[in-house]
């Protein structure tokens, strides 16, 4: 039996002039779509504004907070310091986080006249360049995760220091230097352009207040308290959102009168969330991770991991602060629909 679609298309073949003309029309037809296509107005909504910014000088430690920061492409710079521009690595090179030393959450930070001070309990303060002059008999491999980067060692007083107050040997203190080890955002949606320095994935990490207010509601039992922002060390809070889980469907973010951020993909998270910052042990009743595994978990997004919060990108920089409004561009979303709360 002959597909009747096979002799209109050889029709059309055989009949040059004809073949000529429909390939011209479905030729302007394209290109007028097109056109159309790409002068078509994106859409940004209102969808909140920013409730609080953090910036977390050395990576996994504590970080600090301000009504006013400065996004740059490589993250948030708040106080002059720039976001997880320093990491604490062994002997071998790997890096560490509270993941294996949860004591690291009580190394505070600060910056005094352009050095970034570490202060802990029962520790003299200790102070270093916030941008060291590159040395290049300083400069080391180090490991995040299976990336092979270069830092710069930020010396003996540091490294002694930090082996001191964490109670592991061979303790080292890097930062990033420019041009030596920047390395690609391994998230689904960047760009060549989309760089870090020591954070996991990407240069900026966003949430907002009504999906950690809707993650609270679900927990029945919360024997060690409610679980904090603090929890998910975000750069930027956002809050006002008609509903939880609104940043599901961010596809690009305008904040205040000059940042424009992309979106790079959901946050799937780690362990790291159960470590209670003041008690310096995983939680016992292993929240938040319990109960975000019971709605939050979808492995066409991420197969082990459930998501809270976002991961975003660069696109235009300046200031912002507490207060200003923030819009977004819808996208597809993750393509499904979160139930209410309990």
């Amino acid at each position: 039996m002959v597909d009747k679609r096979m002799v209109v298309w050889s029709s059309l073949v055989s009949s040059r002039p004809v073949f000529a003309a429909v390939v011209a029309t479905a030729a302007a037809v394209v290109t007028v779509a097109l056109i159309f296509y790409k002068k078509k107005p994106k859409i940004f909504e209102l969808v909140g504004e920013v409730s609080a910014l953090y910036c977390y000088p050395i990576k996994s430690c504590a970080g600090i907070t301000n009504n006013i920061a400065f996004c740059t492409k490589l993250g948030i710079r708040m106080s002059n310091a720039m976001d997880r521009h320093f990491l604490i690595i062994r002997e071998n090179g790997d890096f560490i986080t509270q993941r294996q030393i949860a004591k690291m959450a009580h190394v505070k930070t600060s910056i005094k006249n352009q050095e970034l001070q570490l202060e802990a309990e029962g520790m003299p303060e200790l102070r270093v360049p916030l941008y060291p002059e590159l040395d290049e008999h300083e400069i080391i491999p180090c490991r995040i995760w299976k990336n092979n980067v270069k830092a710069q060692v930020c010396g003996d007083d540091a490294a002694a220091w930090l082996s001191t107050y964490l109670g592991e040997e061979g303790l080292r203190l890097v930062v990033y230097m420019p041009g030596v080890t920047a390395r690609q955002s391994p998230t689904t949606n960047a760009l060549s352009s989309d760089q870090v320095a020591f954070p996991d994935e990407s240069p900026y990490h966003l949430t907002t207040e009504e999906s950690l207010a809707d993650l609270n509601k679900r927990i029945e039992h919360k024997s060690d308290g409610d679980i904090t922002i603090e929890n998910f060390r975000p750069n930027i809070v956002v809050k006002g959102t008609k509903e939880p889980w609104d940043e599901d469907t961010w596809a690009e973010l305008k904040i205040g009168k000059d940042v424009r951020l992309r979106v790079l993909e959901p946050c799937g998270r780690c362990t790291l969330t159960t470590v209670d910052p003041d008690k310096l042990e995983k939680r016992a009743d292993g929240e938040p991770l319990k109960t975000l595994r019971s709605f939050r978990l979808f492995p066409e997004v991420n197969a082990t991991a459930p998501l809270f919060a976002v991961y975003a990108g660069l696109d235009k920089g300046g200031r912002i602060k507490i207060g200003d409004p923030v819009y977004a561009v819808r996208g597809d979303g993750l393509g499904v629909k979160i139930s209410p709360g309990i």
